[in-house]
């Protein structure tokens, strides 16, 4: 069993795990069958899998009631036919999908709870070019700022191959292979270099072979200024690894084919182990393997460019008015990214314009009376904030009249797309084929409301 992608012209390059390998080191076909299998499933995975949140995790109570509303709502629900094709499928995942970010980001401005709704404290960076706030959790008290030196980013392996003429090369044609080993599996690249074949053109089609597969690794072919051409390949994950190896190898020791072409383009040297990024919070130095690091367990921060020495940034909770207009403003952009993503397959499915016409004329009604604050909505049934007028109310007192009615508005929304996570076939083109009689007892079939996307689906459990 192989992976392989064919290029135009007469090479063939084919990736495969190292069999020959594994059985003179004692290990069984089974397990390179799972290495193999376990590569495929976390190359789809990746390719796949939608952003996870920190409100994708479910306590043992909360998928209860997941369950009693599908039952709940498939006892009225009718027998009906659908086709079963693709299109479709994407349809009730991509709804559904849609459905549950937005449900998410409600959550993060405390929408779950009428109580927390818009009162959640919002962090800030004095440079957020240097480093973003991703997620905070003050708690009930406020936490005190925080000063954050970066010193070091961190950064993958790197191995640079030697810049070569673009046009030329120094290999003979024929048969070639190569191992990549990583952490967990080696895997041989094999294939075949022809007469026309210059160095470029193999260059190019071994970085495109690295990209496509889920080995761990990235691939680009740099040039400079004297018209050459390097191979260069980083590892996916980064920081040091210390004494426990770089997080690849590459070597041409012991293949199936012919040798040479590790040491003819200095694809084995590493340039670069990979590094830890190293940083401190007031005063106090810390490191970490990746550049995505939790700060006082409270601020989720990426750290994205070092700082000059001697002059930090600053990590803290902005004051109360500008937290509200900041989860305010974050309605208002995930509400409008919820309705237009929702909208984009009303020639999909037709039925789709009744769920977004009902989001848009009903959002009229709350929308009427937040002009003040200088919440309105336009013809397409976006939410505009116009936050010089917004901050000028804020900051005159909080106007309790019209934070009701955006957690009403938010409320209602949040109705709606939930009931498009427990059913996203409800605004499907199907065919009736019986009602059920609401009158005589009948047993419920939970899984006939989400045919494609409905208890078991990826990420929403």
């Amino acid at each position: 069993m192989h992976m392989k992608e064919a290029f135009s012209g007469s090479p063939v390059i084919r990736i495969s795990p190292n069999v020959h390998r594994s059985r003179k080191k004692g290990g069984a076909d089974m397990a390179v069958k799972n290495s193999l299998l376990s590569s495929v499933y976390n190359y789809y995975q990746a390719d796949l899998t939608p952003k996870s949140s920190r409100f994708d995790s479910h306590k043992k109570k909360d998928l209860q009631k997941v369950y009693r509303d599908i039952v709940k709502l498939s006892k009225d629900e009718p027998v009906f036919l659908m086709d079963r094709s693709k299109a479709l499928e994407d349809y009730t995942i991509h709804m559904k999908e849609n459905a549950i970010s937005f449900r998410n980001n409600i959550a993060e401005i405390g929408g779950l709870s009428d109580d927390e709704l818009f009162s959640g404290k919002r962090a800030f960076s004095s440079d957020p070019d240097k480093a973003e706030i991703t997620g905070s959790y003050p708690g009930a008290d406020d936490p005190t700022e925080l000063e954050l030196d970066i010193k070091q980013l961190a950064g993958p392996q790197e191995n640079r191959g030697h810049f070569l003429e673009k046009d030329e090369t120094g290999l003979a044609p024929g048969n070639y292979s190569f191992d990549i080993s990583n952490s967990t599996s080696t895997y041989e690249l094999q294939f075949t270099i022809s007469e026309s074949d210059k160095n470029i053109d193999i260059q190019r089609r071994m970085a495109r072979l690295i990209n496509n597969f889920n080995l761990g690794l990235s691939a680009e072919v740099v040039e400079n200024q004297n018209d050459e051409a390097a191979l260069v390949i980083h590892s996916t994950n980064y920081g040091n690894r210390g004494e426990s190896g770089g997080h690849f190898s590459i070597s041409d020791d012991d293949t199936s084919q012919r040798s040479g072409i590790v040491d003819y383009f200095g694809i084995k040297r590493v340039t670069d182990p990979g590094h830890d990024a190293v940083f401190s919070v007031n005063g106090t130095e810390y490191t970490s393997p990746v550049n995505e690091v939790t700060l006082d367990g409270r601020y989720s921060v990426t750290l994205k460019e070092t700082t000059d020495p001697g002059s930090p940034l600053t990590i803290g909770i902005k004051p109360d008015y500008e937290s509200i207009r900041d989860n305010i403003i974050s309605l208002a952009g995930s509400y409008n990214a919820f309705l237009r993503a929702t909208a984009e397959y009303v020639d999909v499915q037709p039925r789709t314009n009744l769920f977004v016409a009902d989001m848009k004329w009903s959002s009229h009604y709350y929308t009427d009376a937040l002009s003040d604050i200088g919440v309105t909505q336009d013809e397409d049934g976006n939410i505009n904030v116009d936050d010089t007028k917004l901050t000028e109310v804020l900051k005159n007192g909080e106007p309790t009249a019209e934070l009701d009615t955006l957690k009403d508005f938010t409320r209602f929304a949040l109705r709606k797309a939930e009931g498009i996570q427990i059913n996203p076939m409800d605004y499907v083109d199907k065919r009736i084929v019986a009602y059920k009689n609401p009158t005589v007892p009948h047993y419920a079939n939970p899984y006939v409301t989400s045919a494609y996307s409905g208890m078991l689906f990826n990420s929403y459990m």
